[in-house]
Protein backbone atom coordinates (compact mmCIF):
# COMPACT_ATOMS: atom_id res chain seq x y z
CA UNK A 1 0.00 0.00 0.00
CA UNK A 2 1.39 3.39 -0.93
CA UNK A 3 2.20 5.56 2.08
CA UNK A 4 0.72 9.02 1.82
CA UNK A 5 1.97 12.26 3.34
CA UNK A 6 1.33 12.38 7.04
CA UNK A 7 -1.17 15.16 7.37
CA UNK A 8 -3.38 13.72 4.81
CA UNK A 9 -3.32 10.53 6.77
CA UNK A 10 -4.46 12.33 9.82
CA UNK A 11 -7.66 13.14 8.28
CA UNK A 12 -10.06 10.47 9.19
CA UNK A 13 -9.11 9.47 12.61
CA UNK A 14 -8.24 12.73 14.11
CA UNK A 15 -11.88 13.50 14.12
CA UNK A 16 -12.62 10.72 16.43
CA UNK A 17 -10.49 12.32 19.08
CA UNK A 18 -12.39 15.59 19.11
CA UNK A 19 -16.02 14.72 18.70
CA UNK A 20 -16.78 14.60 22.39
CA UNK A 21 -14.72 16.22 25.08
CA UNK A 22 -15.22 13.25 27.39
CA UNK A 23 -14.10 10.55 24.97
CA UNK A 24 -10.46 9.53 25.55
CA UNK A 25 -7.98 9.12 22.74
CA UNK A 26 -7.53 5.52 21.72
CA UNK A 27 -4.11 3.96 21.77
CA UNK A 28 -1.31 3.86 24.28
CA UNK A 29 -1.22 6.41 27.04
CA UNK A 30 2.24 7.82 27.58
CA UNK A 31 3.81 6.52 30.74
CA UNK A 32 7.17 5.78 32.26
CA UNK A 33 7.21 2.07 31.40
CA UNK A 34 6.88 1.51 27.64
CA UNK A 35 7.89 -2.16 27.63
CA UNK A 36 5.38 -4.58 26.17
CA UNK A 37 2.54 -2.25 25.23
CA UNK A 38 -0.21 -4.03 23.33
CA UNK A 39 -0.60 -3.18 19.68
CA UNK A 40 -3.99 -1.52 19.25
CA UNK A 41 -4.84 -1.24 15.60
CA UNK A 42 -8.43 -0.20 16.20
CA UNK A 43 -11.39 -0.19 13.90
CA UNK A 44 -11.71 -0.93 10.22
CA UNK A 45 -12.90 1.77 7.84
CA UNK A 46 -15.08 1.45 4.74
CA UNK A 47 -13.14 1.76 1.50
CA UNK A 48 -14.28 4.74 -0.54
CA UNK A 49 -15.76 4.07 -3.97
CA UNK A 50 -15.27 6.18 -7.12
CA UNK A 51 -18.24 8.21 -8.39
CA UNK A 52 -20.96 6.37 -10.22
CA UNK A 53 -22.04 7.56 -13.63
CA UNK A 54 -25.00 9.89 -13.43
CA UNK A 55 -24.66 10.58 -9.68
CA UNK A 56 -26.60 13.61 -8.49
CA UNK A 57 -24.87 16.47 -6.57
CA UNK A 58 -25.83 15.03 -3.16
CA UNK A 59 -24.22 11.67 -3.95
CA UNK A 60 -21.12 13.37 -5.33
CA UNK A 61 -20.77 15.48 -2.17
CA UNK A 62 -21.23 12.46 0.10
CA UNK A 63 -18.77 10.35 -1.89
CA UNK A 64 -16.13 13.07 -1.89
CA UNK A 65 -16.37 13.60 1.87
CA UNK A 66 -16.02 9.86 2.45
CA UNK A 67 -13.02 9.53 0.13
CA UNK A 68 -11.39 12.64 1.61
CA UNK A 69 -11.57 11.10 5.08
CA UNK A 70 -9.10 8.34 4.17
CA UNK A 71 -5.50 9.19 3.33
CA UNK A 72 -5.26 6.06 1.20
CA UNK A 73 -8.16 7.23 -0.96
CA UNK A 74 -7.04 10.67 -2.12
CA UNK A 75 -6.79 9.48 -5.72
CA UNK A 76 -10.38 8.32 -5.42
CA UNK A 77 -11.36 11.68 -3.90
CA UNK A 78 -9.86 13.46 -6.91
CA UNK A 79 -12.15 11.47 -9.20
CA UNK A 80 -15.05 13.44 -7.68
CA UNK A 81 -13.38 16.74 -8.69
CA UNK A 82 -12.91 18.60 -11.93
CA UNK A 83 -9.41 18.19 -13.40
CA UNK A 84 -8.50 21.75 -12.39
CA UNK A 85 -9.78 21.34 -8.81
CA UNK A 86 -8.04 17.97 -8.48
CA UNK A 87 -4.74 19.49 -9.62
CA UNK A 88 -5.06 22.39 -7.16
CA UNK A 89 -6.03 20.27 -4.16
CA UNK A 90 -3.26 19.84 -1.56
CA UNK A 91 -4.54 17.41 1.09
CA UNK A 92 -1.04 17.17 2.59
CA UNK A 93 -1.12 20.83 3.61
CA UNK A 94 -3.36 20.51 6.66
CA UNK A 95 -6.37 18.80 8.16
CA UNK A 96 -9.20 20.92 9.54
CA UNK A 97 -11.48 19.16 12.01
CA UNK A 98 -14.97 20.60 12.41
CA UNK A 99 -17.98 19.78 14.55
CA UNK A 100 -20.64 17.83 12.69
CA UNK A 101 -24.25 18.94 13.15
CA UNK A 102 -27.49 18.45 11.19
CA UNK A 103 -27.10 21.85 9.52
CA UNK A 104 -23.31 22.00 9.07
CA UNK A 105 -23.59 21.11 5.36
CA UNK A 106 -26.41 22.77 3.46
CA UNK A 107 -27.30 22.80 -0.27
CA UNK A 108 -26.88 26.14 -2.00
CA UNK A 109 -27.31 27.23 -5.63
CA UNK A 110 -24.40 25.67 -7.48
CA UNK A 111 -23.12 23.49 -4.64
CA UNK A 112 -22.99 22.97 -0.88
CA UNK A 113 -21.97 25.30 1.94
CA UNK A 114 -20.01 23.90 4.88
CA UNK A 115 -20.31 26.05 8.00
CA UNK A 116 -19.42 24.64 11.41
CA UNK A 117 -17.43 25.18 14.57
CA UNK A 118 -13.78 24.41 13.99
CA UNK A 119 -12.31 22.01 16.54
CA UNK A 120 -8.65 21.71 15.56
CA UNK A 121 -6.10 21.84 12.78
CA UNK A 122 -3.32 19.37 12.09
CA UNK A 123 -0.29 20.48 10.12
CA UNK A 124 1.89 18.55 7.69
CA UNK A 125 3.93 17.05 10.56
CA UNK A 126 0.90 15.72 12.38
CA UNK A 127 0.75 18.34 15.13
CA UNK A 128 -2.68 18.75 16.68
CA UNK A 129 -3.53 22.41 17.40
CA UNK A 130 -6.86 23.08 19.16
CA UNK A 131 -8.89 25.91 17.64
CA UNK A 132 -10.36 28.77 19.63
CA UNK A 133 -13.92 28.28 20.81
CA UNK A 134 -15.20 30.92 18.38
CA UNK A 135 -13.33 29.52 15.34
CA UNK A 136 -15.44 28.57 12.34
CA UNK A 137 -14.90 26.46 9.25
CA UNK A 138 -16.58 27.92 6.17
CA UNK A 139 -16.13 26.54 2.69
CA UNK A 140 -18.29 26.40 -0.43
CA UNK A 141 -18.10 23.21 -2.50
CA UNK A 142 -19.04 24.23 -6.01
CA UNK A 143 -20.52 21.53 -8.25
CA UNK A 144 -20.77 21.67 -12.03
CA UNK A 145 -21.17 19.34 -15.02
CA UNK A 146 -18.02 17.93 -16.67
CA UNK A 147 -18.75 15.77 -19.74
CA UNK A 148 -22.26 15.33 -18.41
CA UNK A 149 -21.16 14.26 -14.93
CA UNK A 150 -21.45 16.26 -11.68
CA UNK A 151 -18.05 17.13 -10.26
CA UNK A 152 -16.70 19.34 -7.45
CA UNK A 153 -15.14 22.53 -8.80
CA UNK A 154 -13.49 24.04 -5.71
CA UNK A 155 -10.54 22.50 -3.90
CA UNK A 156 -10.73 22.71 -0.10
CA UNK A 157 -7.72 24.10 1.84
CA UNK A 158 -6.38 20.70 2.78
CA UNK A 159 -8.65 18.05 4.25
CA UNK A 160 -11.96 19.06 5.85
CA UNK A 161 -13.31 16.43 8.19
CA UNK A 162 -16.32 16.18 10.43
CA UNK A 163 -15.67 14.74 13.85
CA UNK A 164 -18.07 11.87 13.20
CA UNK A 165 -17.12 11.11 9.61
CA UNK A 166 -14.48 8.52 10.25
CA UNK A 167 -13.96 5.42 12.28
CA UNK A 168 -10.73 4.73 14.08
CA UNK A 169 -8.09 5.43 11.47
CA UNK A 170 -5.63 7.52 13.45
CA UNK A 171 -3.46 7.07 16.50
CA UNK A 172 -1.34 9.43 18.55
CA UNK A 173 2.31 8.43 18.74
CA UNK A 174 5.36 10.02 20.33
CA UNK A 175 8.57 10.73 18.48
CA UNK A 176 11.50 10.87 20.89
CA UNK A 177 14.27 13.48 20.92
CA UNK A 178 16.81 14.55 23.52
CA UNK A 179 16.72 17.49 25.89
CA UNK A 180 19.51 20.02 25.54
CA UNK A 181 21.74 18.18 28.01
CA UNK A 182 21.30 14.96 25.98
CA UNK A 183 20.40 13.06 29.13
CA UNK A 184 16.61 12.77 28.87
CA UNK A 185 14.30 11.79 26.03
CA UNK A 186 11.44 14.18 25.28
CA UNK A 187 8.17 12.98 23.66
CA UNK A 188 6.89 14.87 20.62
CA UNK A 189 3.32 13.72 19.79
CA UNK A 190 2.15 13.32 16.20
CA UNK A 191 -0.81 11.59 14.59
CA UNK A 192 -0.38 8.69 12.19
CA UNK A 193 -2.91 6.51 10.37
CA UNK A 194 -3.92 3.19 11.81
CA UNK A 195 -2.46 0.60 9.44
CA UNK A 196 -3.09 -3.13 9.39
CA UNK A 197 0.66 -3.62 8.97
CA UNK A 198 3.14 -2.97 11.77
CA UNK A 199 5.74 -2.50 9.06
CA UNK A 200 3.88 0.46 7.57
CA UNK A 201 3.45 2.09 10.97
CA UNK A 202 7.09 1.43 11.87
CA UNK A 203 8.23 2.93 8.57
CA UNK A 204 6.17 6.07 9.11
CA UNK A 205 7.37 6.44 12.70
CA UNK A 206 11.05 6.20 11.80
CA UNK A 207 10.62 8.48 8.78
CA UNK A 208 8.97 11.13 10.93
CA UNK A 209 11.59 10.71 13.66
CA UNK A 210 14.42 11.28 11.18
CA UNK A 211 12.79 14.51 9.98
CA UNK A 212 13.51 16.02 13.37
CA UNK A 213 11.23 17.61 15.98
CA UNK A 214 8.01 19.45 15.23
CA UNK A 215 7.55 23.19 15.79
CA UNK A 216 6.14 22.42 19.24
CA UNK A 217 9.63 21.52 20.53
CA UNK A 218 11.76 23.21 17.87
CA UNK A 219 15.40 23.66 18.82
CA UNK A 220 14.59 22.99 22.46
CA UNK A 221 15.45 19.37 21.70
CA UNK A 222 18.10 17.66 19.60
CA UNK A 223 18.12 14.58 17.42
CA UNK A 224 21.20 12.42 17.29
CA UNK A 225 20.49 11.55 13.66
CA UNK A 226 22.95 13.48 11.43
CA UNK A 227 21.48 15.53 8.55
CA UNK A 228 20.66 13.24 5.66
CA UNK A 229 20.04 10.17 7.80
CA UNK A 230 17.36 8.00 6.23
CA UNK A 231 16.13 4.43 6.19
CA UNK A 232 16.75 2.12 3.28
CA UNK A 233 13.30 1.99 1.62
CA UNK A 234 11.22 0.79 4.60
CA UNK A 235 11.25 -0.85 8.04
CA UNK A 236 10.33 -4.53 7.60
CA UNK A 237 8.79 -6.35 10.57
CA UNK A 238 9.27 -10.09 10.95
CA UNK A 239 7.85 -12.00 13.91
CA UNK A 240 7.58 -8.82 15.98
CA UNK A 241 11.09 -7.57 15.24
CA UNK A 242 11.58 -4.38 13.23
CA UNK A 243 14.81 -4.03 11.25
CA UNK A 244 15.84 -0.41 10.83
CA UNK A 245 18.50 -0.13 8.12
CA UNK A 246 20.07 3.32 8.14
CA UNK A 247 22.08 4.87 5.32
CA UNK A 248 25.72 5.96 5.42
CA UNK A 249 24.99 9.23 7.22
CA UNK A 250 24.64 7.44 10.56
CA UNK A 251 28.04 5.78 10.12
CA UNK A 252 29.88 8.96 11.13
CA UNK A 253 28.49 8.93 14.68
CA UNK A 254 30.64 8.30 17.72
CA UNK A 255 29.77 5.48 20.12
CA UNK A 256 27.86 7.69 22.59
CA UNK A 257 25.91 9.31 19.74
CA UNK A 258 25.10 5.90 18.23
CA UNK A 259 23.68 4.75 21.54
CA UNK A 260 21.59 7.89 21.89
CA UNK A 261 20.19 7.51 18.35
CA UNK A 262 19.38 3.88 19.11
CA UNK A 263 17.47 5.03 22.22
CA UNK A 264 15.39 7.44 20.12
CA UNK A 265 14.47 4.70 17.66
CA UNK A 266 13.81 2.00 20.27
CA UNK A 267 11.57 4.23 22.41
CA UNK A 268 9.66 5.39 19.33
CA UNK A 269 9.03 1.86 18.00
CA UNK A 270 8.32 0.37 21.43
CA UNK A 271 4.91 2.06 21.25
CA UNK A 272 3.80 -0.62 18.80
CA UNK A 273 5.34 -3.44 20.82
CA UNK A 274 8.18 -4.10 18.41
CA UNK A 275 11.60 -5.47 19.18
CA UNK A 276 14.21 -3.48 17.28
CA UNK A 277 17.47 -4.15 15.51
CA UNK A 278 19.36 -1.31 13.84
CA UNK A 279 22.05 -1.58 11.20
CA UNK A 280 24.26 0.80 9.22
CA UNK A 281 25.75 -0.53 5.98
CA UNK A 282 24.81 -4.05 7.07
CA UNK A 283 26.63 -3.81 10.41
CA UNK A 284 24.96 -3.32 13.81
CA UNK A 285 24.63 0.30 14.91
CA UNK A 286 25.76 -0.85 18.38
CA UNK A 287 28.24 -3.66 17.73
CA UNK A 288 28.86 -4.33 21.45
CA UNK A 289 25.15 -4.70 22.28
CA UNK A 290 22.64 -7.49 21.61
CA UNK A 291 21.50 -7.74 18.01
CA UNK A 292 17.92 -7.07 19.10
CA UNK A 293 17.98 -4.00 21.36
CA UNK A 294 15.77 -4.16 24.47
CA UNK A 295 14.30 -0.93 25.80
CA UNK A 296 15.84 -1.77 29.18
CA UNK A 297 19.22 -0.95 27.60
CA UNK A 298 18.28 2.75 27.56
CA UNK A 299 16.30 3.31 30.76
CA UNK A 300 18.60 6.12 31.95
CA UNK A 301 17.10 8.22 29.15
CA UNK A 302 13.50 7.49 30.17
CA UNK A 303 11.26 10.55 29.54
CA UNK A 304 9.29 9.77 32.71
CA UNK A 305 11.97 8.70 35.21
CA UNK A 306 10.53 6.05 37.50
CA UNK A 307 12.67 6.80 40.54
CA UNK A 308 10.92 5.84 43.74
CA UNK A 309 11.57 9.26 45.25
CA UNK A 310 9.29 10.90 42.67
CA UNK A 311 6.29 9.17 44.25
CA UNK A 312 6.99 10.66 47.70
CA UNK A 313 4.40 13.27 48.65
CA UNK A 314 5.36 16.49 50.41
CA UNK A 315 3.49 19.59 51.40
CA UNK A 316 3.07 22.63 53.60
CA UNK A 317 1.17 22.62 56.86
CA UNK A 318 0.98 25.90 58.69
CA UNK A 319 3.70 27.22 56.39
CA UNK A 320 6.14 24.48 57.45
CA UNK A 321 7.63 21.88 55.09
CA UNK A 322 6.35 18.34 55.60
CA UNK A 323 6.48 14.87 54.12
CA UNK A 324 3.10 13.10 53.91
CA UNK A 325 3.17 9.35 54.53
CA UNK A 326 0.77 6.45 54.19
CA UNK A 327 -0.96 7.26 50.90
CA UNK A 328 -1.21 3.75 49.47
CA UNK A 329 0.86 1.37 51.58
CA UNK A 330 -1.55 0.63 54.37
CA UNK A 331 0.29 2.79 56.86
CA UNK A 332 -1.42 5.51 58.85
CA UNK A 333 -1.65 8.82 57.04
CA UNK A 334 0.57 11.37 58.69
CA UNK A 335 2.42 14.62 57.99
CA UNK A 336 6.04 14.43 59.21
CA UNK A 337 7.80 17.80 59.73
CA UNK A 338 11.13 18.06 57.86
CA UNK A 339 12.89 19.50 60.89
CA UNK A 340 16.38 18.53 59.64
CA UNK A 341 16.08 20.84 56.65
CA UNK A 342 17.08 24.51 56.91
CA UNK A 343 13.85 25.26 55.03
CA UNK A 344 11.83 24.24 58.09
CA UNK A 345 13.04 27.31 59.96
CA UNK A 346 11.11 29.63 57.63
CA UNK A 347 7.44 30.19 56.95
CA UNK A 348 6.84 29.10 53.37
CA UNK A 349 4.24 30.42 50.93
CA UNK A 350 4.90 27.55 48.51
CA UNK A 351 7.17 24.51 48.35
CA UNK A 352 8.91 22.64 45.52
CA UNK A 353 10.94 19.43 45.81
CA UNK A 354 13.69 18.28 43.45
CA UNK A 355 12.97 15.19 41.36
CA UNK A 356 15.56 13.24 43.34
CA UNK A 357 13.85 14.41 46.53
CA UNK A 358 17.14 15.45 48.09
CA UNK A 359 16.55 19.21 48.11
CA UNK A 360 13.74 21.73 48.01
CA UNK A 361 12.86 25.36 47.45
CA UNK A 362 10.35 27.62 49.14
CA UNK A 363 8.97 31.08 48.56
CA UNK A 364 9.44 32.90 51.85
CA UNK A 365 10.41 36.20 53.46
CA UNK A 366 13.88 36.57 54.96
CA UNK A 367 15.13 39.87 56.36
CA UNK A 368 12.01 41.62 55.09
CA UNK A 369 12.58 40.50 51.50
CA UNK A 370 10.58 37.89 49.63
CA UNK A 371 12.99 35.32 48.21
CA UNK A 372 13.18 31.82 46.80
CA UNK A 373 15.24 29.89 49.34
CA UNK A 374 16.65 26.46 48.57
CA UNK A 375 18.51 23.86 50.59
CA UNK A 376 18.83 20.14 51.31
CA UNK A 377 15.77 18.41 52.71
CA UNK A 378 18.04 16.61 55.18
CA UNK A 379 21.10 18.73 55.87
CA UNK A 380 22.36 16.26 58.46
CA UNK A 381 22.33 13.27 56.10
CA UNK A 382 26.05 13.53 55.32
CA UNK A 383 27.04 15.10 58.58
CA UNK A 384 27.02 18.55 56.97
CA UNK A 385 24.89 21.47 58.04
CA UNK A 386 24.69 23.16 54.64
CA UNK A 387 23.46 26.77 54.65
CA UNK A 388 20.29 27.91 52.97
CA UNK A 389 20.73 29.81 49.69
CA UNK A 390 18.54 32.63 48.43
CA UNK A 391 17.42 34.16 45.14
CA UNK A 392 15.94 37.64 45.26
CA UNK A 393 12.49 38.11 43.75
CA UNK A 394 10.06 40.87 42.86
CA UNK A 395 6.29 41.04 43.15
CA UNK A 396 4.13 37.93 43.11
CA UNK A 397 6.20 34.73 43.07
CA UNK A 398 4.72 31.46 41.81
CA UNK A 399 5.61 28.07 43.23
CA UNK A 400 9.03 27.15 41.75
CA UNK A 401 9.51 24.00 39.69
CA UNK A 402 12.42 21.57 39.25
CA UNK A 403 13.47 19.50 36.24
CA UNK A 404 15.53 16.32 36.26
CA UNK A 405 18.80 18.19 35.70
CA UNK A 406 18.23 19.97 39.03
CA UNK A 407 17.47 23.25 37.29
CA UNK A 408 15.12 25.35 39.42
CA UNK A 409 12.63 27.44 37.42
CA UNK A 410 11.36 30.64 39.05
CA UNK A 411 8.60 32.95 37.85
CA UNK A 412 8.12 36.24 39.68
CA UNK A 413 6.47 39.60 38.91
CA UNK A 414 3.51 37.38 38.01
CA UNK A 415 1.03 40.12 38.94
CA UNK A 416 2.62 42.71 36.64
CA UNK A 417 2.58 43.49 32.94
CA UNK A 418 6.08 42.01 32.64
CA UNK A 419 6.28 38.61 34.38
CA UNK A 420 9.83 37.30 34.68
CA UNK A 421 10.97 33.71 34.12
CA UNK A 422 14.42 32.65 35.34
CA UNK A 423 16.28 29.40 35.83
CA UNK A 424 18.83 28.61 38.50
CA UNK A 425 21.08 25.97 37.00
CA UNK A 426 22.67 23.14 38.93
CA UNK A 427 25.89 25.13 39.33
CA UNK A 428 24.00 28.00 40.99
CA UNK A 429 23.95 30.42 38.04
CA UNK A 430 20.69 32.33 37.60
CA UNK A 431 19.75 33.02 33.97
CA UNK A 432 16.78 35.01 32.70
CA UNK A 433 14.58 33.38 30.06
CA UNK A 434 13.11 35.60 27.36
CA UNK A 435 9.35 35.25 27.72
CA UNK A 436 6.41 37.02 26.09
CA UNK A 437 3.24 36.09 27.96
CA UNK A 438 1.12 38.06 25.49
CA UNK A 439 -0.36 40.36 28.11
CA UNK A 440 -1.57 37.51 30.30
CA UNK A 441 -0.77 36.87 33.96
CA UNK A 442 0.78 33.48 34.87
CA UNK A 443 -0.99 31.76 37.76
CA UNK A 444 1.02 28.51 37.92
CA UNK A 445 4.05 27.01 36.18
CA UNK A 446 5.09 23.34 36.07
CA UNK A 447 8.16 22.12 34.22
CA UNK A 448 8.16 18.62 32.77
CA UNK A 449 11.07 16.48 34.07
CA UNK A 450 12.85 16.95 30.72
CA UNK A 451 13.22 20.70 31.32
CA UNK A 452 11.89 21.44 27.82
CA UNK A 453 8.11 21.29 28.08
CA UNK A 454 6.33 23.90 30.17
CA UNK A 455 2.80 23.82 31.59
CA UNK A 456 1.12 27.07 32.64
CA UNK A 457 -2.14 28.33 34.02
CA UNK A 458 -2.66 31.79 32.54
CA UNK A 459 -5.14 34.56 33.37
CA UNK A 460 -6.53 36.88 30.71
CA UNK A 461 -6.45 40.44 32.01
CA UNK A 462 -9.64 41.62 30.33
CA UNK A 463 -11.93 38.66 30.98
CA UNK A 464 -10.31 37.40 34.16
CA UNK A 465 -10.65 33.85 32.84
CA UNK A 466 -7.92 31.27 33.35
CA UNK A 467 -6.66 28.90 30.67
CA UNK A 468 -4.27 25.96 30.46
CA UNK A 469 -1.34 26.48 28.12
CA UNK A 470 1.82 24.67 27.13
CA UNK A 471 5.12 26.00 25.83
CA UNK A 472 8.69 24.86 25.29
CA UNK A 473 12.07 26.17 26.33
CA UNK A 474 14.05 26.86 23.16
CA UNK A 475 17.05 29.01 22.29
CA UNK A 476 17.32 32.16 20.20
CA UNK A 477 19.02 31.30 16.91
CA UNK A 478 21.38 34.28 17.12
CA UNK A 479 22.06 34.91 20.80
CA UNK A 480 21.54 31.29 21.93
CA UNK A 481 19.74 32.70 24.95
CA UNK A 482 16.92 30.64 26.43
CA UNK A 483 13.41 31.68 25.48
CA UNK A 484 9.84 30.57 26.17
CA UNK A 485 8.44 29.57 22.78
CA UNK A 486 5.36 28.01 21.20
CA UNK A 487 2.94 29.21 23.90
CA UNK A 488 -0.30 27.36 23.07
CA UNK A 489 -3.73 27.43 24.66
CA UNK A 490 -5.10 23.90 25.02
CA UNK A 491 -8.62 25.35 24.67
CA UNK A 492 -10.13 23.01 27.24
CA UNK A 493 -13.87 23.76 27.67
CA UNK A 494 -13.59 24.49 31.39
CA UNK A 495 -14.06 27.58 33.52
CA UNK A 496 -12.69 28.61 36.92
CA UNK A 497 -9.41 26.78 36.23
CA UNK A 498 -7.19 26.98 39.31
CA UNK A 499 -4.32 24.53 38.74
CA UNK A 500 -2.71 22.06 36.33
CA UNK A 501 0.03 19.46 36.59
CA UNK A 502 1.87 16.87 34.49
CA UNK A 503 0.86 13.27 35.09
CA UNK A 504 1.79 9.84 33.75
CA UNK A 505 -1.19 9.97 31.37
CA UNK A 506 -1.09 13.58 30.22
CA UNK A 507 -2.09 16.79 32.00
CA UNK A 508 -4.37 17.08 35.03
CA UNK A 509 -6.55 20.19 35.26
CA UNK A 510 -8.71 21.58 38.07
CA UNK A 511 -11.72 23.29 36.52
CA UNK A 512 -15.49 23.54 36.18
CA UNK A 513 -17.35 21.98 33.25
CA UNK A 514 -20.17 23.81 31.50
CA UNK A 515 -23.41 23.28 33.41
CA UNK A 516 -21.67 22.34 36.67
CA UNK A 517 -21.02 24.39 39.77
CA UNK A 518 -18.14 22.48 41.32
CA UNK A 519 -14.50 22.20 40.29
CA UNK A 520 -13.34 18.67 39.42
CA UNK A 521 -10.15 16.92 38.26
CA UNK A 522 -9.83 16.46 34.49
CA UNK A 523 -7.32 14.68 32.27
CA UNK A 524 -6.34 16.06 28.87
CA UNK A 525 -3.67 15.07 26.34
CA UNK A 526 -0.64 17.40 26.16
CA UNK A 527 -1.82 18.62 22.72
CA UNK A 528 -5.26 19.61 24.06
CA UNK A 529 -7.23 16.66 22.68
CA UNK A 530 -9.40 14.19 24.58
CA UNK A 531 -10.62 15.88 27.75
CA UNK A 532 -12.13 13.46 30.27
CA UNK A 533 -13.19 13.49 33.90
CA UNK A 534 -11.02 11.36 36.19
CA UNK A 535 -12.84 8.13 37.10
CA UNK A 536 -14.71 8.31 40.39
CA UNK A 537 -14.44 12.08 40.78
CA UNK A 538 -17.49 13.67 42.39
CA UNK A 539 -18.65 17.09 43.47
CA UNK A 540 -18.21 16.16 47.14
CA UNK A 541 -14.85 17.92 47.32
CA UNK A 542 -14.41 20.83 44.89
CA UNK A 543 -10.68 20.84 44.13
CA UNK A 544 -8.35 23.80 44.03
CA UNK A 545 -4.79 22.44 43.78
CA UNK A 546 -3.17 19.42 42.11
CA UNK A 547 -0.06 17.46 43.06
CA UNK A 548 1.27 15.09 40.41
CA UNK A 549 4.22 14.22 38.17
CA UNK A 550 4.83 11.74 35.32
CA UNK A 551 6.22 8.98 37.54
CA UNK A 552 4.37 5.70 36.96
CA UNK A 553 3.92 5.15 40.73
CA UNK A 554 2.74 8.67 41.58
CA UNK A 555 -0.82 8.88 42.90
CA UNK A 556 -2.65 12.09 41.93
CA UNK A 557 -3.38 14.17 45.02
CA UNK A 558 -5.83 17.06 45.13
CA UNK A 559 -6.29 19.84 47.61
CA UNK A 560 -9.88 21.02 48.00
CA UNK A 561 -11.20 24.49 48.77
CA UNK A 562 -11.00 23.70 52.51
CA UNK A 563 -7.31 22.74 52.21
CA UNK A 564 -8.03 19.05 52.75
CA UNK A 565 -6.31 16.52 50.53
CA UNK A 566 -7.78 13.62 48.54
CA UNK A 567 -6.00 11.09 46.37
CA UNK A 568 -6.82 8.50 43.75
CA UNK A 569 -5.50 5.05 44.60
CA UNK A 570 -4.16 2.56 42.08
CA UNK A 571 -7.56 0.84 41.98
CA UNK A 572 -9.05 4.24 40.95
CA UNK A 573 -10.92 4.65 44.24
CA UNK A 574 -10.70 7.92 46.14
CA UNK A 575 -9.39 8.34 49.68
CA UNK A 576 -10.16 11.27 51.93
CA UNK A 577 -7.88 12.64 54.64
CA UNK A 578 -7.72 12.05 58.34
CA UNK A 579 -7.14 14.77 60.90
CA UNK A 580 -3.33 14.69 60.65
CA UNK A 581 -3.36 15.51 56.92
CA UNK A 582 -5.82 18.38 57.07
CA UNK A 583 -4.77 21.93 56.17
CA UNK A 584 -2.10 20.53 53.83
CA UNK A 585 -1.00 22.08 50.53
CA UNK A 586 0.35 19.00 48.71
CA UNK A 587 3.30 18.84 46.31
CA UNK A 588 5.25 16.09 44.57
CA UNK A 589 8.85 16.31 43.36
CA UNK A 590 8.99 18.39 40.21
Amino acid sequence: MKLRPLVAALAACVLLLTGCATVPTKGQLRSGNREGLADDQGGVGVEAKPPREGSDPTAIMAGFLEAMSDSNQFDTAREYMTPEAAANWQPEKQTIVYEQSPDSLTPKPGGFQLSARQIATIDDRGEWAPSRAESKTNFFFGIAKVNGQNRITTAPPGVLLANNQASLKLLSFDLYFFARDRKTLVPDPVYLPRNPSNGQTATLLVQELLKGPTKRLGNGVVSMAPPGTAIQVSVPVDLGTATVTLNDAAGQLRDTERRALAAQIVYTLNQISLRVQITVNGAPLLPESPEVLPISLFTEFDPAPSTGQMANLYGLQGGKVQRIEGLDDGAENAARPLTTSPLYQHHAESFAVSLRADSGAIVTTIGGERVVAYAKLDSEENGKNEPIKQIETQGKVLRPSYDFSDNLWILDRADSASPRLRVRTKDGTVEQVDADFRGQRPQAIRMAPDGVRVLLVMKAVKSGQNSVQTASIQTDDESKKLKLAQLRNLEVPLTAITDAAWSKKGILVAGVAVGNNSSAPWLVNPDGSSLQLLPGATAEFPIKTIASNPNVDTLPVFGDTDNHIHWQSRDLTWTSPNDTTREITPTYPG
